[in-house]
């Protein structure tokens, strides 16, 4: 349970995520109940963060926006409050289960829009086999993406937002 007031050499990457998160406050978002609700039921969730929308590798494609030009912003905003945009909540769900009860409380906060990364949709993304998949067909790399399936970091995430 996240604790504000337990030195800094103590905390977790959780708790400084819980801490970032607590800190900020635009449109709908409000990041007390976020919070509460998050450690009042931790089997539903493996970890959250605030982050950018990060987009898949054909949107960076399609608008010849290089990924790095998106983390040269994020850096460059990082350093001034007032521009800092970190404004989507990433929770990564303990397991496939935990996604309708995480859609639910996101109705609760009042969420914009959501959207969920499914475990064959990260097999593929942090697998690195959209090209593979493009050159051999995705019947051919399905023993692969079952592989990446099973892995733990590919408990499905949900991205939500708050326009």
């Amino acid at each position: 349970m996240y604790n504000p007031d337990q030195p800094l050499r103590t905390a977790t990457t959780q708790d400084l995520w819980t801490a970032l998160l607590l800190k900020r406050s635009f449109n709908n978002f409000e990041p007390e109940p976020i919070v509460q609700d998050l450690y009042a039921q931790p089997q539903l969730w493996r970890k959250f963060w605030l982050g950018w929308l990060v987009f898949e590798v054909d949107f960076y494609q399609k608008t010849n926006e290089a990924p790095i030009a998106r983390l040269l912003e994020m850096l460059v905003y990082a350093g001034d409050d007032r521009l800092y945009k970190n404004d989507v909540l990433y929770i990564q769900s303990r397991n496939d289960d935990a996604v309708a009860p995480l859609l639910d409380l996101a109705k609760q906060w009042q969420v914009d829009d959501c959207e969920v990364y499914d475990r064959t949709r990260l097999a593929i993304l942090l697998g690195r086999l959209e090209t593979l998949i493009e050159v051999l067909g995705e019947e051919k790399m399905t023993r692969q993406i079952a592989q990446w399936k099973d892995r733990e970091c590919c408990s499905p995430i949900i991205a939500m937002w708050w326009d």
